[in-house]
């Protein structure tokens, strides 16, 4: 968190505030009293003057009458009634007469009586009116005050009182209070600063308080409470803060609740789920579209959707289209179901798509749909060579050997036919998992040395020869044996078909707990392609000689599902002009073995 300084702090806003607010209202304060203050100074020295400049006048009217006395005698005279008359200390008093002379002062400055005085205001109270001003002395730099009064019997002039007094005194005084308020003043913010900051300090605490539990709240932790310092607005504040901080832990604990829930479910959710925003860009995938799409959450999440499944065209509703892509050289197909996400206020705010992968089901669509049309060839084919016959015998054959071909040639398919409807009811049953195993313990050796023995005469036609490795000591196994003896059959069966004057070995190991059965031959081969189809039911791989042959391509297909209802595997490997081997597996386990049987390695 970024850290304060002085003046973005409340504490410190509300201590200045004080400070300015106080400082302010002083100011004003200061400036009405000193102004109102200097007013009245100011009118109370020129009052002063005023009425001594008056009394004189009046009192030294009679004295300035001609009326026979020498100038020295009213000198004398106007000397001593100036004297007593005027009682003001600092003002010096001139008295003039009409001529502008000066008759008497209070200066002491040598030989300035009888000078003639050119004052501007005394040649205008020598005109009959009063005259004032203030000017600054240039010799002591002190503001002087200049009063003029006219000495006057009715309308005739007879003189003038001068007056000159220095007012710095006046001002003196004011500067003075002045100061004193100025003192008063920083006095008054001192005492201010410091109740504005414990007053502020019981405003801010709490907040501080506040504000540190809200930091705590960003961090996770909902413990801590904010304490309460009264009923006041902050301390209402802090309660409420507190109720809001219990809400609010409950809600955060009960939405990751709810997100923990909704994890679990998208993560053991058998559909994949993908989620995007208003932008397209994915911001939920669970594990198992995921494992659909075959990529990790880093390549996909933030990613546009149209980057993960390129060429995908998003429908403008809601619905559900099919997406094909190709994935380790295979094809897949995605059913992939889109739902708009509304908001009340802010329209759709993204896509959930639900995603399927419908691979194997569109495989086995198109299984079934190849196995109707096989089943309705392998059906059609012997009827229509049937009913042919049967129609050449109904319009009547002369030739009895011709007659008994063509019996032989309808009894021939029929027998297909009825091999191919046994094969087809057997891997009904095995697919609904109806047929019944009669399990017994039952020795390997013998089983393969009884289907050697049964195809012998076809190998020695063909030149074929057989190997057989068996280890020495070997137990018995809970099988059902004709099941396995269908197996063998069929494997061995499909090794003499393929191969001329070559080899055909049969092999048996224990490896961790499964006994492997194991026929190779030096055949023809099959090429790779055709590998993960074998075991697909009515799949040829040369479909002509294989019902030249007479199967009916169901014998992989059978020999599978056996195994796989033993709980073993079959698999198949081939390499053209060199051979095939098929092998599978059936696990061992103590319920099924039994031990204490031993066998000798054989070979024919």
């Amino acid at each position: 968190m970024r850290r304060s300084n002085f003046f973005q702090s409340i504490q410190w806003k509300l201590v200045i505030m004080y400070i300015l607010l106080i400082l302010i209202s002083m100011q004003i304060i200061r400036i009405y009293f000193i102004q109102t203050l200097e007013k009245y100074y100011v009118d109370n020295f020129n009052q002063t003057l005023y009425a001594q400049a008056n009394l004189l006048s009046v009192n030294l009217e009679r004295y300035l009458i001609e009326d026979g006395q020498s100038k020295e005698e009213k000198r004398a005279e106007i000397d001593a009634l100036v004297d007593n008359l005027f009682a003001l200390n600092g003002v010096d008093v001139s008295i003039v007469d009409s001529s502008g002379i000066i008759i008497s002062t209070t200066e002491r400055i040598p030989n300035i009586v009888g000078r003639k005085i050119s004052q501007i205001e005394v040649n205008r109270a020598l005109l009959g009116t009063r005259d004032e001003a203030i000017r600054v002395d240039a010799n002591t730099g002190h503001r002087m005050k200049f009063l003029a009064f006219p000495i006057k019997q009715g309308n005739k002039v007879l003189g003038a009182v001068f007056m000159k007094a220095s007012i710095e005194g006046v001002y003196e005084t004011i500067n003075r209070i002045n100061r004193i308020h100025m003192t008063a003043t920083i006095i008054a913010l001192v005492f201010t600063a410091f109740l504005g900051y414990v007053l502020s300090r019981t405003i801010t605490e709490p907040i501080k308080e506040i504000t540190t539990q809200a930091m705590n709240m960003t961090e996770g932790n909902f413990d801590q409470q904010v304490k309460i310092y009264g009923d006041d607005e902050i301390g209402r504040l802090g309660e409420t803060f507190n109720r809001m901080a219990i809400k609010l832990r409950e809600a955060i604990y009960q939405n990751e609740e709810e997100k923990e829930k909704l994890a679990s479910i998208l993560s053991h959710m058998s559909d994949g789920v993908i989620a995007t925003n208003d932008e397209g860009k994915i911001i939920v995938v669970n594990q198992r579209a995921l494992d659909i799409i075959g990529l990790k959450e880093s390549l996909v999440k933030d990613k546009r959707i149209d980057e993960v499944f390129a060429s995908l065209e998003f429908p403008e509703k809601e619905g559900t289209i099919f997406y094909k892509y190709e994935s380790e050289n295979e094809i897949k197909v995605l059913k992939m179901t889109f739902n708009m996400m509304h908001h009340i206020h802010r329209g759709k705010i993204g896509v959930i798509i639900v995603v399927h992968d419908v691979t194997e089901e569109q495989k086995l669509e198109q299984m079934r749909k190849d196995f109707v049309a096989n089943v309705s060839h392998e059906l059609r084919t012997p009827l229509t060579t049937i009913k042919s016959y049967l129609e050449a015998l109904e319009d009547g054959i002369e030739d009895p050997e011709l007659a008994n071909r063509f019996i032989k040639v309808a009894s021939h398919e029929t027998d297909r036919m009825i091999r191919l409807v046994t094969d087809l009811l057997q891997l009904s049953r095995l697919d609904e998992e109806k047929t019944r195993l009669n399990k017994s313990y039952v020795s390997i050796k013998e089983m393969i040395e009884d289907v050697v023995d049964r195809f012998s005469f076809k190998c020695k036609q063909k030149s074929i020869d057989v190997s057989v490795k068996i280890p020495k000591y070997l137990p018995k196994i809970l099988v059902d044996r004709d099941k396995i003896d269908q197996v063998l059959d069929n494997l061995f069966s499909n090794a003499i078909k393929y191969s001329e004057k070559g080899k055909i070995t049969v092999s048996v190991r224990l490896e961790q707990e499964k006994l492997y059965v194991e026929v190779a031959d030096t055949g023809i081969g099959i090429p790779k392609k055709h590998l993960s189809r074998l075991f697909e039911r009515f799949y040829r791989v040369d479909k002509a000689r294989s019902r030249e042959m007479g199967g009916t391509g169901l014998g992989l297909s059978i020999a599978k599902e056996i195994v796989k209802a033993h709980h073993g595997e079959i698999f198949i490997e081939s390499e053209i002009n060199k051979g095939t081997k098929i092998a599978f597996y059936i696990p061992m386990s103590e319920r099924n073995v039994k031990k204490g049987m031993a066998i000798n390695e054989g070979k024919s």
